[in-house]
């Protein structure tokens, strides 16, 4: 008989895509609005294998060779054998998950589709993102298709969570009660470092919503959470943040080098902007970015602009303030440039200061 495993599954998909296909062309509906989130699905994959945070380096992750990126999703899925000793590992690759799931939300933000909104003056569009542990039993395949398939009732589940997640209120990334369990722990961990030795993650929780929620095919009402800033960590959260615009020179803190790999894998410093080769590249839509420089130029004009427009969501600032501080650590980057964007990035984290007032 097949073995039944659990495994940990991952769904994003694109909120609005349906309404974004059928008022664009089809060749900006694949070549800009699509691509663009493949790329960021793609880099945030990149970002979590290189891992960056020193002091919070995942001692195992969920199963990179088991993302697939198709069209309006992302779906990932890690087989998860728990033993009495493997606890810390199995926090870990919880916690990879939900990094993942943030970084490439942080991506597909900077994209050229998401750009192009925010320079046109409209809100960027968002990704729901839904994680859960279910058993799932592998699909007999040839014994040639390097590809794995799994099936089970729990993949359905994990798209019904990530359903739910797009009427979210904080990040849009909602998970089940023992993800966010095992997440509790990674959690608990991180709390004992510095907060110079934390990444941004470690001042999130999975919060509860009321009442329970219900979701097509299950019977009950399911125990869904949401990711949120914890309330109890602000103090901590702000004080790291307020040193990515302080220290951009220092490396005495773990988010430098991290805010440097963000800015450097999403906009490589040897390649021109998101292309692929010399045959193939994201539709830039006449961002008048054709170089690193030009599109982090541009990136800074947009948000300038939504300062004083749609500024009045927490999430939403605070990734626009990582990002930018990202941006800002770029090598093309020159001085001039840098004092220009700082002043940018204060007032965003100001605003921010007030959201969370």
């Amino acid at each position: 008989m097949e073995k039944i495993n659990n495994y940990l599954i991952l769904f994003a998909d694109l909120i609005g895509s349906t309404e974004v296909a059928a008022e664009v062309t089809p060749s900006f509906f694949a070549r800009t609005y699509i691509a663009s989130y493949h790329w960021a699905a793609r880099q945030a994959k990149r970002y979590i294998e290189e891992n960056p945070f020193e002091h919070e380096k995942f001692q195992k992750k969920i199963d990179f060779n088991e993302i697939r990126i198709s069209g309006d999703e992302v779906l990932s899925f890690s087989s998860v054998e728990e033993t009495p000793n493997n606890k810390p590992e199995l926090e870990d690759m919880i916690a990879s998950a939900v990094a993942f799931a943030y970084v490439m939300k942080l991506y597909w933000l900077a994209s050229p589709y998401n750009l192009r909104r925010m320079l046109d003056k409209q809100f960027p569009r968002d990704i729901a993102v839904g994680i859960h542990i279910g058993p799932a039993v592998t699909v007999p395949s040839d014994k040639d298709e390097k590809v794995t398939q799994i099936a089970s009732f729990h993949i359905n589940v994990t798209k019904r969570i990530e359903n739910k997640a797009r009427a979210g209120s904080e990040s849009k990334i909602f998970a089940s009660y023992d993800v966010a369990d095992m997440f509790k722990g990674w959690l608990e961990r991180r709390q004992k470092d510095s907060f110079k030795d934390r990444s941004p993650l470690s001042f999130t929780e999975f919060t509860r919503r009321q009442d329970g929620d219900s979701v097509k095919g299950v019977s009950k009402k399911l125990l869904l959470l949401e990711l949120a800033w914890a309330k109890g960590s602000i103090t901590g959260l702000m004080s790291l943040l307020s040193q990515l615009i302080i220290t951009p020179e220092k490396r005495d803190i773990d988010a430098e080098p991290a805010a440097q790999t963000l800015a450097n894998i999403f906009l490589p410093a040897e390649k021109l902007p998101f292309r692929y080769d010399e045959k193939l590249a994201i539709d830039l839509l006449n961002l008048k970015a054709d170089t690193n420089a030009e599109y982090i130029a541009r990136w800074f004009e947009a948000v300038d602009g939504q300062c004083r427009l749609f500024f009045d969501e927490c999430w939403f600032v605070l990734n626009c303030y990582i990002i930018s501080c990202a941006m800002l650590r770029h090598p093309v980057v020159n001085e001039e440039q840098k004092e220009k964007y700082v002043e940018i990035a204060h007032k965003i984290f100001e605003r921010l200061v007030e959201l969370i007032k």
